[in-house]
């Protein structure tokens, strides 16, 4: 392959499509820049303010070009974007990666030892709103410094609502309170 093929666009002139070697990558429409793995699917990472289904939907159009690039599944491909967030620190990318991780669960289709694994590193922090304070600024608004996730857990350490495993429902997945959080016991 020599060209760089530009196959699902992200927002903000972003692309994800197949690099010249071959792989999957992001790029502007006229030239891809950086293999997702390289880039540890940073740029996959505005996905997750999207919903989980719509997002699944959009790369399963274009997988028989996006599958030839490294990553076995749709269903895969969203499982390194969540893991690679939720691993970030960043605490804006993790608390949309919660959800994901606990749609993920419900549906057979994604690798549920992963994702158990996922929800168990999650336990107690996983929040129920995103924050915006590490959100990153629109490209080329330098007025917003990247900021640290936060050291540790702010609730109390005398609080048992954050110490628990997070409270299941009768089919054994994370029960959900409604607002994309999770029950805690």
């Amino acid at each position: 392959m020599n060209d760089w093929t530009p196959l699902v666009y992200r927002g903000d002139g972003a692309w994800i499509g197949i690099m010249p070697d071959g792989r999957i990558g992001v790029g502007v429409e006229s030239e891809g820049r950086s293999t997702l793995e390289g880039s540890g699917f940073v740029p996959m990472w505005p996905y997750l303010e999207r919903d989980l289904s719509a997002s699944l939907v959009e790369f399963s159009r274009s997988w028989t070009q996006l599958g030839q690039g490294g990553v076995s599944t749709p269903e895969r491909l969203l499982e390194l974007t969540v893991k690679s967030a939720w691993n970030s620190g960043r605490s804006y990318w993790m608390q949309l990666a919660a959800p994901w991780a606990i749609e993920m669960f419900r549906r057979p289709n994604f690798d549920q030892e992963l994702v158990r694994e996922l929800l168990s590193e999650m336990g107690p922090s996983v929040p129920d709103e995103p924050s915006t304070q590490d959100k990153p600024a629109p490209a080329g608004d330098s007025s917003v410094p990247d900021q640290p996730a936060p050291a540790g857990n702010p609730a109390s350490e005398n609080d048992q609502s954050t110490q628990d495993a997070p409270a299941q429902s009768d089919s054994g997945a994370p029960a959900d309170d409604g607002s994309g959080g999770v029950i805690v016991k």
